[in-house]
């Protein structure tokens, strides 16, 4: 009985994960360049470490834009007008894809810019500083604030 139950969960999540893939486009995308890069490292000159860290990192980008994908869903069904509350966890949801995303970047950056044009990891260092300096500065000085926003 116990392994039935296993099986039917495994099931289950293989199944959550189709749907997520039909219905999501940026999952799609972001499944579309985890496996894009994932085979191109395979035929550069990429050390075992350098592999796990682009696969962690392909990995993370596509779990968190699941989770989004969850949470959107959840304040959906929890209510279809606008309220800001759930604009905010929206946004802090895609927010979390956004940097992990840019962690991605940055993890290709170093292992990529190494293996196809020699780079040192001193530039992939600058590009994560870059990143992480970038980032709360344009918030703080509204760069992307108040020009739009969310409509659901």
């Amino acid at each position: 009985m116990a392994s039935n139950n296993l099986f039917k969960s495994f099931q289950n999540a293989v199944l959550g994960l189709i749907e997520a893939l039909k219905r999501e486009r940026n999952l799609k995308i972001h499944f579309a360049i985890g496996i894009l890069i994932l085979i191109s490292s395979y035929f550069l000159e990429i050390s075992s470490g350098e592999m796990l860290w682009l696969t962690f990192a392909v990995f993370s980008v596509i779990g968190m834009e699941l989770i989004n994908t969850m949470v959107e869903g959840i304040m959906n069904v929890y209510n279809q007008d606008h309220d800001p509350r759930i604009k905010f966890v929206k946004d802090v949801a895609a927010g979390v894809v956004l940097w992990y995303s840019l962690f991605a970047v940055v993890v290709g950056l170093i292992v990529l810019g190494r293996a196809l044009f020699h780079w040192g990891a001193s530039l992939g260092r600058l590009f994560a500083l870059l990143y992480v300096i970038f980032f709360p500065v344009v918030v703080v000085f509204g760069g992307l604030t108040k020009r739009g926003g969310r409509k659901d």
